[in-house]
């Protein structure tokens, strides 16, 4: 009996990338060989960092600091949960009497039930929840923002909430982190279909039914206990559009993401392909590559996948099977 280094198989139907020869390509991809490549846009980068929770809040401390000495709105789109940076940023702006006066918060994404309900702040299931318990409550009150200056998805302004960044001039700074699905938050191949990447970055916020990995991916979050319980994750989001991350001035991209308990890395593939891959409305995080900006990448993230280093031994072993077989 032969053996032979041989199976193949085409990607799960549901996903929006099928070409299994570009798949292959790029997840071979090295982080670290690529960095300081040049992109479409020439403002954008990436870089690797030991700590991108460390570099995430310094960049938004520095924003919050210098909007309350030049006495300047800072508009920002945060992600959430993100409550070590959250407790950080709380602790510092409060410590060196830091006030956020100036700040106009809007969110990447928050959870809705399956008729469109969009969990209110004061919920557990509420992301936005989690900035206002580690961030807002933690903050010395008189460095506090007003809550009107606290922008909230609801029920009534998830189709305008694009329109309400917009009114403030658009976000300053938009904070994101990529999904499971191979998104920006919420925003995936399904949800946001489209024929081109211009039609796909004039598109809006909305309420949309995520693709099964964003359920698996948040379920791994602390809010659920990091613990997969996937009929526990809300199966809607109210989320901002392409069309907002276009029109902020600069895009800072977090990704470090982890299992619990282990350094696993689930945005690996994803963000490999946002970066490497083809730029196309169906490969969503490819956007980060025409917006100015940065993307932080944790070593977690960067190092080569686990099973790499079982390539050299497979083929070797296969290779013995071989020699016996021709004796």
């Amino acid at each position: 009996m032969a053996f032979v280094n041989k199976f193949e198989f085409a990607p799960a139907p549901w996903l929006p990338l099928q070409d299994r020869e570009m798949l292959d390509t790029v997840l071979k991809y090295d982080f670290y060989e690529h960095q300081g490549d040049k992109f479409e846009n020439p403002d954008f980068s990436y870089k690797i960092v030991y700590d991108v929770h460390n570099y995430f809040a310094a960049d938004l401390f520095y924003r919050i600091k210098c909007s309350d000495v030049q006495d300047k709105k800072l508009v920002v789109i945060l992600p959430s949960p993100e409550n070590a940076v959250f407790i950080s940023l709380a602790d510092t702006l409060s410590k060196y009497q830091v006030s956020c006066r100036n700040v106009e918060v809007f969110f990447l994404y928050e959870y809705a039930n399956e008729k469109g309900e969009v969990a209110p702040w004061q919920s557990p299931y509420s992301r936005s929840g989690q900035f206002m318990k580690y961030f807002y409550n933690r903050l010395d009150p008189a460095m506090r923002m007003p809550m009107s200056q606290i922008h909230f998805f609801t029920t009534e302004n998830a189709a305008t909430y694009s329109d309400e960044i917009a009114a403030m001039g658009g976000a300053d700074v938009a904070y994101t982190a990529m999904s499971w699905s191979g998104g920006i938050g919420a925003i995936d191949a399904e949800s946001f279909a489209a024929e081109s990447m211009e039609e796909f970055m004039k598109m809006g916020s909305r309420v949309v039914t995520p693709m099964p990995e964003l359920i698996a991916h948040d379920s791994l979050r602390g809010m659920f206990g990091c613990s997969g319980d996937i009929g526990n994750v809300p199966p809607c989001c109210a989320t901002i559009g392409p069309k907002d991350l276009v029109a902020a001035k600069e895009h800072i991209g977090v990704q470090y993401l982890t299992a619990c308990g282990g350094n696993p890395a689930q945005q690996k593939p994803m963000l490999k392909l946002a970066l490497f891959g083809p730029l196309a409305p169906n490969n969503p995080g490819s956007l980060m590559r025409l917006l100015p900006g940065i993307c932080y990448i944790s070593e977690d993230v960067a190092r080569p996948a686990v099973y790499s280093e079982d390539i050299p031994w497979l083929e070797g072993k296969l290779e013995e099977i071989r020699q016996k077989e021709a004796k």
